[in-house]
């Protein structure tokens, strides 16, 4: 575990899905299912998985002598201040300004709080519900926190460690997911604020580690894993769409149920990982999926910000004899290829040019604070 990690195939492809799902719920109001949740959950799968394996790494070559511990904790935050900040704090500028003059004026977007990434808890304590067309930076602000507390947790316990730590993780955030059913906590509250959150994270972090471990290599046992995986998903989402918070003696059943699908998106997850070479794979391998899982983040930013109003036109649409059932759906995708447009925009002005400095930002940590084998042969 100690080599660099080679290139997961399928990922943006499953970023792309993840924010097409987060779209549809905040644009589509999708009932059927909570699509929202099952988006935001892939994005935390994804970062889990990809940001632990990284730090587990990272901690075996220290074990090893072959980094400093200093200089892994300054590329760290280094990658996530590039990736993070620059287009998240010029768009809260922005909103602000706008807000002060003639944006949402009457509504409390609680901008202080997403300055500080405290978006989860304004949302779930303090305001007690979604604010406006901001409401979806809850999501940005747990993996904000996540950042803060998971480098220290991993890069100064043994890797050996690590596994146990994130199930321990998931455990804990289970019995705390549950006791916020029990207690009847609003819905704001569960949804943003909830420990669960968390442990889909460490969950993404726990099937870097260990799940090399799983014996999916034979076709017949790649295949029941699949459909297990596709049915817990189906069934999970379906019955907590369904399940009445109301009944008392079902109070606790929500939590179960969003248990099971957090670990069903999980064992999904491990298979396309474990699958590199699977047809679903290659699809999600795709040139259109794999560059909107690029501009994901720019994708996610901005998508709420689309007036859901863009391409409601029904006198147009009479004229033009579009059918009915239709006209929803253009208007749809109007929304979509804006948020798609300035996501692109973001990711060719923006994001991608910052990322540029990354390389070189590493090279110079590393050469101020270099490996200690390194050091004393010198």
């Amino acid at each position: 575990m100690a080599g660099v990690e080679k290139r997961v195939r399928g990922l943006d492809g499953l970023r792309a899905l993840a924010v097409v799902l987060v779209f549809l719920s905040h644009k589509a109001h999708v009932d059927a299912v909570d699509a929202g949740k099952i988006g935001v959950w892939l994005f935390f799968l994804i970062s889990g998985y990809l940001i632990v394996g990284e730090l587990h790494r990272n901690r075996v070559r220290i074990e090893q002598r072959g980094a400093r511990t200093a200089a892994l904790l300054y590329v760290f935050f280094m990658k996530r201040t590039l990736r993070i900040f620059p287009v998240y704090y010029l768009l809260l500028i922005a909103l602000t300004l706008a807000h002060a003059s003639f944006y949402q004026r009457d509504v409390d977007l609680g901008l202080a709080w997403h300055f500080v990434f405290l978006s989860n808890y304004w949302i779930g304590v303090v305001h007690d519900g979604w604010p406006g067309t901001v409401s979806h930076f809850w999501s940005l602000a747990v993996e904000q926190q996540f950042y803060l507390v998971a480098p220290f947790a991993l890069l100064f316990v043994r890797a050996s460690r690590h596994l146990a730590l994130c199930a321990a993780v998931v455990a804990a955030a289970a019995c705390a997911h549950l006791a916020l059913y029990e207690e009847g906590a609003i819905a704001p509250l569960v949804y943003a604020f909830s420990p669960w959150n968390f442990a889909m994270l460490a969950l993404g972090g726990a099937l870097a580690i260990g799940g090399a471990r799983v014996p999916l290599r034979s076709g017949a046992a790649a295949a029941v894993w699949f459909v297990a995986a596709s049915a817990g998903i189906a069934g999970f989402a379906l019955a907590r769409a369904d399940c009445a918070e109301s009944v008392t003696r079902a109070a606790l059943l929500p939590g179960f149920f969003d248990i099971g699908l957090a670990l069903s998106l999980g064992a999904l997850f491990l298979w396309l990982v474990r699958r590199q070479d699977s047809v679903l794979v290659a699809a999600l391998e795709a040139r259109p999926l794999a560059y909107l899982g690029t501009i994901s983040y720019g994708f996610y930013l901005f998508h709420n910000f689309v007036p859901s109003r863009l391409g409601v036109a029904p006198a147009l649409y009479a004229r033009l004899h579009v059918p009915d059932a239709a006209q929803p759906v253009l208007a749809l995708m109007l929304q979509f290829a804006l948020a798609v447009l300035l996501a692109h925009l973001s990711w060719q002005v923006l994001e991608k040019r910052v990322l540029e400095w990354k390389r070189p930002l590493e090279t110079a940590i590393r050469n101020r604070l270099p490996a200690r084998a390194a050091a004393s042969r010198t």
